[in-house]
């Protein structure tokens, strides 16, 4: 069955036929609203705004009136009003295709091809351990006050991100999130050293005052040991607890005590430090001898990957200068 339908036929009902006096009536509605359009395109009847000015505007209602409207909003009703963006609703119309004709009709050819994913292309989603270091490394460094032990809740919640970002699964998808993965690994870790560094400073700096003034400082100890967990409370009352004042000297010792589980463990922190250090070497090392990772990208900036070099640690890493930075730490 061949279609009769083209672009070129209207479809649809065809248009009522007009009388001999309307058609006269009509013709002369056009040629009069032809004069008045050119009239109104005339440049000097525009402001600097490119708009119709007011006395203009009075005349094309007089000429509204004359073709039978009620007023000019009757004719802005009509014709459509502009939206809140300044737009008529004509540039609203829809120009695509019309539904009514057969689309087998129509000439494909300028239409863009559309986007085809290639066959084995994985798309990796961003990953954020570059902003979270950035944002790690900024709350470090507006710290306000290193006092112990108020100062180990920003120091944990650094640490945190740290452990996300030596296991974040994206990192080691792509050679550049990778490379940038073991660079905020190591900003961090420094970054974080150097806030233990002034605590442990605030904290002689605080038991000297103590030792000049005589005061003493108020803290609280209970015994931790598992036999008695169901016998503590979690409150300030909690039986189990004993109020005492200490000295200078048995402050300096108890706070650094303390901060010290922070960076070596056997403490309250489930993820001191250290082991996270170490955690990024082992991570390193399965990377350096893994063969998907060491693919001919990585190898044109650092080389074919040896036996022998896979054993080593990683230089970018930089975990030995680290270690050194922590040894180094005053813990007396």
């Amino acid at each position: 069955m061949v279609c009769i339908f083209s672009p070129q036929k209207q479809m649809g009902r065809p248009k009522k036929r007009r009388r001999e006096g309307e058609v006269g009536e009509a013709t002369k509605l056009q040629q009069n609203a032809c004069c008045t359009i050119t009239t109104i395109d005339d440049p000097s009847t525009y402001n600097d705004f490119g708009i119709i000015t007011p006395p203009q505007f009075q005349e094309s209602s007089s000429f509204v009136n004359d073709m039978g409207f009620a007023d000019a909003n009757t004719l802005s009703q009509h014709m459509g009003s502009t939206d809140a963006s300044g737009l008529s609703p004509i540039s609203n119309i829809d120009l695509q295709r019309d539904p009514a004709i057969d689309p087998s009709l129509w000439d494909d050819s300028f239409l863009p091809a559309p986007i085809v994913d290639q066959p084995g292309q994985e798309t990796l989603a961003p990953c954020t351990c570059l902003a979270a270091m950035y944002l790690t490394i900024s709350e470090l460094q507006s710290v306000q006050s290193f006092h112990f032990p108020q100062v180990v809740i920003p120091l944990r919640k650094a640490m945190g991100v740290l452990s996300d970002l030596i296991h974040c699964p994206q990192c080691p998808k792509d050679n550049f999130s990778a490379i940038q993965n073991v660079a905020s690994i190591a900003a961090l870790c420094k970054a974080i050293v150097e806030r233990f560094n002034k605590v442990l400073l605030v904290i002689d700096a605080e038991a000297e005052r103590l030792e000049q003034t005589g005061e003493k400082k108020p803290y609280r100890i209970g015994d931790n040991s598992a036999a008695l967990q169901r016998l503590h409370t979690g409150t300030l009352d909690c039986p189990l607890g004993f109020d005492i004042e200490i000295g200078a000297q048995d402050y300096k010792r108890i706070a650094k005590m303390a901060l010290k589980t922070e960076v070596y463990g056997n403490g309250s922190n489930p993820r001191p430090l250290l082991q996270l250090i170490k955690e990024a070497e082992d991570r390193q090392q399965r990377w350096h001898e893994d063969a998907e990772m060491n693919c001919v990208e990585r190898a044109h900036m650092f080389g074919k990957q040896t036996p022998e070099g896979a054993k080593k640690s990683c230089h970018a890493l930089g975990s030995e200068h680290i270690r050194m930075m922590i040894d180094r730490l005053k813990w007396e």
